[in-house]
């Protein structure tokens, strides 16, 4: 594992406020810790109601977790290796897909969200690439058999894309269940990529049909743990983020028009003692997960956590002269408000 850093540029450097008020959360008013079991797909910019392809069982034929699988001669291109049993051809019409928009420094990006049967059947067949866009600890733990790692929503230094053919085809996941991924299809396709899609239903729909799997503990059950929070309601269409800095495990959530949001993590590596940051365009917080699940966040929860904020996102993390980023507790200066598409947010504990 490369070694993190506890001040990790968050992904707001390369992504606006429209970006951001685009998020969707996973809400579903569950208890603070519930096993995954269900598909949950809740997103206010998804423009049709989300589809899945069906197709006939023969056409499903494929690798399953725990199959003897072929050895990944190349893990850096995102392909599968060749599997002896595919589905037989068929032809999928991704013009029907259901779509997101982001905006990605300025622009907008319509990203398609590719049904769970379809990624499949791409996947087996070795027809696109797939990439991880979560963090490097939930990759470890368990991830989709021959995909990268390319967190959103531009790689980071971890980016094995910057080589890829730009006309192949790419598929994207994250867990909960394509607001991460989405961001990362996003940032691709603004970059030249021509045939990008963020799985609908996500990384879970994947582990509950038994596709295939590598990492440290491929048989985990995920466990979600439920954070309810209240901020401004001039916050509502923004978004609500939580983070574990010690492994840059993220999520995030649209608020609500009534200033509420729920947030549902799936980390791994975190317990009732772990310290959360939580996010929201007015303040930022950090206090043990425990404390986090047992009531409404708010303002007053926790204590204030540490930011650091530049004023463009195309510009390098300010540092000061022991080269550690600069800290601000206030957002009074230019060019600091929270719903500024020019700002980049910094963040340590």
């Amino acid at each position: 594992m490369t070694e993190r850093q506890s001040s990790r540029r968050r992904f707001l450097q390369l992504t606006g406020a429209a970006t951001i008020a685009g998020l969707a959360g996973c809400s579903s008013g569950s208890s603070d810790e519930t096993t995954t079991t269900t598909r949950t797909t809740t997103s206010a910019s998804t423009q049709t109601t989300q589809t899945t392809t069906a197709a006939p069982e023969n056409q499903m034929r494929g690798p399953r977790e725990g199959d003897d699988l072929p050895t990944d001669s190349k893990p850096s291109d995102g392909y599968p290796p060749e599997f002896d049993t595919v589905p037989e051809e068929r032809s999928i019409d991704t013009s029907a897909y259901d779509t997101l928009t982001r905006e990605v420094q300025g622009v907008t990006v319509e990203v398609p969200l590719v049904p769970i049967e379809d990624a499949y059947y791409w996947y087996a067949r070795g027809e696109a690439r797939f990439v991880d866009a979560r963090s490097e600890t939930g990759y470890e733990v368990s991830h989709i058999f021959g995909s990268v790692l390319s967190p959103a929503p531009d790689g980071r230094a971890l980016d094995p894309t910057s080589d890829w053919n730009e006309a192949d085809r790419v598929v994207t996941y994250c867990h909960c269940p394509h607001h991460l991924s989405s961001l990362r299809a996003a940032m691709l396709l603004s970059t030249g990529f021509e045939n990008v899609y963020a799985i609908d239903e996500g990384f879970q729909s994947w582990l509950d049909r038994n596709y295939p799997l590598a990492g440290s503990d491929t048989n985990r059950d995920y466990t979600v743990r439920t954070i309810e929070g209240e901020t401004n309601r001039l916050d509502a269409g923004e978004t609500a983020w939580a983070f574990h800095p010690q492994t840059d495990q993220v999520e995030a959530t649209e608020i609500e028009s009534d200033g509420t949001y729920t947030l549902e993590l799936k980390f791994v590596q975190v317990d009732a003692q772990s310290t959360i940051q939580v996010e929201t365009p007015s303040y930022a917080i950090q206090a043990p997960l425990s404390e986090l699940t047992s009531g409404t966040v708010t303002a007053g929860t926790g204590t204030p956590a540490e930011q650091t904020r530049s004023a463009s996102s195309s510009t390098n993390e300010t540092t000061n002269s022991t080269g550690t980023n600069e800290t601000m507790t206030n957002g009074t200066e230019t060019n600091e408000t929270m719903t500024d598409s020019s700002y980049s947010l910094n963040w340590r504990i």
